[in-house]
């Protein structure tokens, strides 16, 4: 009976053609054509389910299977691409299913499915044989009446019958989703004697070999076709290949061990060895995407190893960068712990020197991307280390120095060498971390002057910003060596006719407020801060004189607040002093009188305040040499006077004689005025300081106040006569 059951069977289930006559299969056709033809054979499709549904319903098992057979014969075609293919593979594989779900029913009715299982291998043509052998497969493992593991082995050899790329990839697909629940992992109903995760890794990983292995051969199926079109085809279809792996990491009985020492080891033979670089780009990332990070810290050297055995054109940058990001997340969730005997960031390290020699001709920018991406995973796993920063800097610093100028300022470098110099600002938000990194300055050194002056800016903005107090001179010192390029005129800037003065004055400012932060309780040790400041502002140039009025007069008055806290000792307070009067002596190169005037002024103020009558003195007299030398506009002789005397009511420190002097001096000036409004209001404002507190004088404030009216009568007459 058996005979003759499968002689009518291999009878009607001999004819399964595929659509397409005789044309070249190798050759995947285009246009409108792959449209039509895809219609063509979905509608076979359609049709053909149709009758083997209605078979079933009928109870016509054989009639069934025989329009299943060619169903499944539309799969045969080599006319459609890859994505075209998938849709026509879609189509069928939900009326397998519907198929599979009837035979399992007669199963459990006692329908013999040994006997069923050998009988579909009858099936004249190779293809709907194998796909109908997978269906009824499936539905044996269920029925337990063999093991699952020698049914699998079973099946995944018998797909070998398969070698043309496209067919033979989806038939193990097809394979691989209807095994993926009954395989006998640990804790299924088919683990023990249906075989145990040993048998479920080898069913996997062979089945992944060979299907990466169709996958690479479809690169070369046709000479006759672009090759990247094949490429993009092979894009199209990778999930695939990929999805082998992902049943890997989902099984439950793989823990860290078995995935050292059984899986990633022949997953990372299979790469190498395939040497196809579209495969070996998109299975290396599979692997660091699909399996735990704890399996990628225990495995690490592995990995790494193997992209140094990559083909050249593989871009191990965005692999490796892509590893590094996840372990750098997974450092950073607070329920994770780093395993004490790996080296993660040495590992990481060694092997990219390793890459960075092996393979000379890596661009310059993937280098780069690669030492950010390792700088991000040092900051966020070892916040405290700033050794491996340092060790990176010294390597960009090295790999800078190998490749020509050209390449190094190119503007995607610049921006690469910007986002590295950025890390560690953003990173440890404390500019003294920044200052300890020895090697950062050497590699800013390799920008142009414009790029170092960003980042010069982006230095003393993190320093404001988070407020970041500078207590030692040695650190000043350090901060501006590293922001050089906005103190210091530098040999590759600009000329200053081509100066943009609203960024100039903008870096200037900045530089101002970063001596606000210069703050230590050792007040000796502050005035060294101040002074090791103005040494870096002093430091010659073309613009010395635009920079000194920016930054020097808040060190003057930085200084100025000092000497007041140093009334309990008077020799450092003289000393402080008089480092103000050679620093504003020292603005008389930016050619500003009127700034210079009002910080000696000021000078005098703070002078008076601490009891110092002949520092005051002097002060003031030296106001009055830069009146008298440089301030020729009458209106800010006016204004400049108005402050003076605004000033001297404040300061209580002279005798009487030398106060007298000083008035005396300022009415004169005011006396001296072109403009005969401001000459009488400069007259009648001096007159207050001729009777306050401690001096009177009636007979100079009657004088003053007569002159001032004399002055202003003449004002009015020239009015009236205009």
């Amino acid at each position: 009976f058996f005979c003759s059951f499968t002689s009518f069977f291999h009878h009607v289930m001999g004819g399964g053609k595929a659509t397409g006559g005789t044309v070249d299969l190798s050759k995947p056709i285009g246009g409108n054509i792959q449209a039509d033809l895809l219609e063509d054979c979905k509608k076979r499709v359609q049709v053909e389910s149709f009758y083997m549904k209605r078979c079933l319903d009928d109870g016509k098992l054989m009639e069934a299977l025989k329009h299943a057979a060619n169903m499944i014969g539309q799969l045969r075609t080599g006319l459609l691409t890859a994505q075209n293919y998938y849709q026509l593979y879609i189509a069928t594989f939900s009326h397998l299913q519907y198929l599979q779900t009837f035979i399992m029913d007669e199963c459990e009715k006692g329908e013999n499915i040994t006997k069923l299982y050998e009988l579909v291998q009858y099936a004249g043509n190779i293809l709907p044989r194998l796909y109908l052998l997978i269906t009824v497969g499936g539905v044996y493992i269920k029925s337990k009446e063999a093991p699952a593991k020698d049914v699998l082995k079973d099946m995944v050899e018998m797909c070998k019958g398969v070698q043309h790329p496209t067919r033979g990839l989806f038939l193990r697909n097809y394979l691989s989703d209807v095994t993926k629940d009954k395989l006998p992992d640990k804790g299924t109903e088919y683990y023990g004697e249906g075989g145990d995760i040993n048998d479920c890794i080898e069913f996997i990983l062979q089945n992944f070999v060979e299907m990466n292995k169709l996958w690479v051969r479809m690169q070369y199926q046709s000479i006759n076709v672009d090759p990247k079109q094949l490429a993009k085809e092979r894009s199209d279809i990778k999930l695939l290949v990929g999805t082998n792996l992902s049943r890997l990491s989902q099984l439950e009985g793989v823990n860290c061990d078995i995935y050292t020492n059984d899986v990633l080891p022949r997953v990372l033979q299979q790469v190498i060895d395939c040497k196809d670089r579209i495969a070996q780009q998109y299975l290396m990332e599979c692997i660091i995407h699909v399996f735990p990070d704890e399996y990628h810290l225990n495995t690490l050297d592995t990995i790494l190893k193997a992209c140094c055995e990559l083909q050249k054109g593989v871009d191990i940058k965005s692999i490796i960068v892509s590893l590094i990001d996840r372990l750098a997340t997974y450092a950073s969730a607070p329920e994770s712990n780093l395993p004490t005997g790996v080296d993660v960031f040495g590992l990481f390290y060694k092997n990219l020197a390793s890459i960075v020699q092996e393979r000379p001709e890596l661009p310059l920018p993937d280098i780069l991307q690669l030492i950010i991406a390792l700088l991000k995973l040092s900051m966020q796993c070892f916040p405290s280390n700033l050794d491996n920063v340092d060790r990176l800097l010294v390597f960009c610093s090295d790999v800078l120095g190998n490749r020509s100028k050209d390449e190094v300022i190119a503007n995607q470098v610049s921006k690469q060498i910007i986002v590295l110099l950025n890390q560690p600002l953003e990173g440890f938000k404390d500019i003294l971390k920044v200052l300890a990194l020895e090697h950062y300055p050497t590699v800013m050194s390799y920008l142009n002057y414009n790029t170092r002056k960003r980042v010069s800016m982006d230095i003393a903005k993190t320093a404001v910003k988070n407020k970041t107090f500078i207590s030692t001179a040695a650190h000043v010192n350090c901060l501006f060596e590293f922001i050089a390029p906005i103190i210091q005129d530098q040999e590759d800037q600009p000329s200053l006719e081509d100066l943009d003065m609203e960024d100039f004055e903008e870096e200037q400012q900045l530089v101002a407020a970063l001596v606000h932060l210069f703050i230590n309780e050792d007040l000796r040790e502050q005035s060294a801060m101040y002074v090791t400041a103005r040494k870096h502002f002093a430091s010659p140039g073309p613009s010395l004189s635009m920079r000194i009025s920016y930054t020097l007069p808040p060190l003057v008055f930085a200084s100025l607040r000092l000497a007041l806290q140093l009334k309990d000792q008077p020799d450092v307070a003289k000393k402080v002093f008089k480092f103000v009067h050679e620093t504003i002596t020292g603005l008389s190169k930016a050619e500003k009188p009127e700034l210079s005037f009002k910080l000696f002024v000021n000078a005098a103020i703070a002078s008076s305040a601490s009891d110092f009558e002949v520092i005051a003195y002097e002060f003031i007299t030296q106001a009055f040499v830069v009146y008298e030398e440089s301030i020729t506009d009458s209106k800010i002789q006016f204004s400049s006077l108005q402050f003076l005397i605004g000033a001297f009511d404040t300061m209580r420190c002279f005798t009487k004689e030398n106060y007298e002097t000083l008035i005396t001096k300022t009415a004169q000036h005011a006396s001296r005025l072109l403009i005969k409004p401001n000459q009488c209001r400069a007259i009648y404002t001096v007159s207050h300081l001729f009777w306050t507190e401690s001096y009177k004088d009636g007979k100079r404030v009657l004088e003053c106040l007569q002159k001032a009216l004399k002055i202003a009568d003449t004002c009015m007459e020239t009015d009236i006569s205009l």
